[in-house]
């Protein structure tokens, strides 16, 4: 996915829509506990001025895709660590 770094348009960089799904899902801003949907926790996510990506974009059919991984990825479970003393 293209974005542009803080609005510049001299910031242009590219980076996997399944990344960006996944530092989404690995953010306070997805999991259970929010009031806002979806769609609007990812572009807060993404345009957040201190956030990883701090970006805006402008292909909407891109953006779709991120929005259905994202969704994916939130919905899978946390990997929890082993118990203490207990190998994998």
């Amino acid at each position: 996915m293209i974005f542009w770094k803080n609005n510049r348009l001299d910031a242009q960089f590219e980076n996997p829509a399944a990344e960006v799904a996944a530092l989404f899902a690995a953010s306070a801003w997805a999991g259970p506990g929010h009031d806002w949907p979806l769609d609007r926790r990812l572009r807060a996510f993404l345009t957040e001025t201190d956030g990883p990506i701090s970006a805006v974009w402008d292909d909407e059919a891109a953006y779709g895709e991120l929005r259905q991984l994202a969704q994916a990825a939130e919905r899978q479970p946390a990997a929890t660590p082993p118990p203490a003393g207990e190998s994998r």
